[in-house]
């Protein structure tokens, strides 16, 4: 499956054209981990614990910045905090936000876009979708 998305380099976020666009996938794939780590494992974090999401959210990108080649080479802690902000305060890449599959296809036009989502946060966390 990796190798069908083109997830299987690890450099899944270094094609993509702009720092926003690369930040904005990533908050997306935090959205949708926490989706299905509610749905499926019955996991309550963040905003499906009506609290903060921005802790497990900087955690996640803790473990991002941890595994190898995952983010690109241009990220560093500066531009990580001028993002973070972006994060509670985007109209679309909003952690305060739920999101599912089916606004995810809408939202990219592309059917494939929350599996490749999903594969990423796999890579980030290490494991499948429950924590």
């Amino acid at each position: 499956m990796n190798i069908i998305l083109d997830l299987d380099q690890n450099d899944y976020l270094y094609n993509l054209t702009s720092e926003t666009d690369v930040f904005g996938e990533l908050i997306d794939c935090f959205r949708i981990c926490m989706e299905d780590e509610n749905a499926y494992a019955g996991n309550g974090m963040g905003i499906y614990d009506n609290q903060d999401p921005l802790p497990v959210f900087r955690e996640f990108l803790d473990l991002a910045e941890k595994r190898e080649r995952i983010l690109p080479t241009w990220w560093n802690q500066e531009k990580r905090g001028l993002r973070e902000r972006m994060a509670g305060s985007d109209a679309w890449y909003n952690i305060n936000c739920a999101v599912g599959k089916s606004d995810i296809v809408e939202h990219y036009k592309e059917g494939m876009k929350p599996a490749k989502l999903r594969i990423l946060g796999e890579k980030i966390y290490g494991r499948g979708f429950t924590m």
